[in-house]
């Protein structure tokens, strides 16, 4: 009985080996091919970033130091003018402020100046009026 018992199992066995290799041809059938594409994309992407890389290099030793000093020139030069802009930016803004609290004075003392000569003019009405009403009225001595 033994022996059926293993016979029966490695029989088990073998048709599990079989399904397994089966599914496996399966599998490999349905996502091979994809794989293999996408393989090659990868090579080919590789490929170009080498090629960019090796470009890259290139480029960049292609420039002397001369021109890397004149570029570093330039970039502390641009600095150099950000900053005056900055600057300049900064002062007329305060030469607005300014203005615009001098023109608010201007117009306050404008307005007093007005009321004054305004008050004044009255002032003088007023007085003309008396001295006329003083000519008009005959004195009694």
């Amino acid at each position: 009985m033994s022996e059926e018992t293993s016979d029966s199992e490695s029989q088990d066995i073998q048709q599990h080996n079989e399904t397994a290799k089966a599914l496996s041809a399966g599998l490999l059938q349905i996502y091979e091919p994809k794989l293999k594409e996408v393989k090659e994309n990868l090579k080919e992407l590789i490929n170009k970033q080498n090629d960019l890389q090796i470009a890259m290099t290139s480029e960049k030793n292609a420039f002397t130091s001369q021109q890397m000093q004149e570029v570093n020139e330039m970039v502390l030069k641009a600095k150099s003018c950000k900053d005056s802009v900055t600057r300049l930016r900064t002062q007329m803004h305060q030469i607005h402020l300014r203005t615009k609290n001098l023109r608010a004075k201007a117009l306050e003392m404008q307005e007093l100046k007005v009321n004054q000569c305004a008050t004044k003019l009255q002032q003088l009405h007023y007085e003309e009026s008396l001295v006329a009403n003083s000519k008009r009225t005959p004195r009694k001595t």
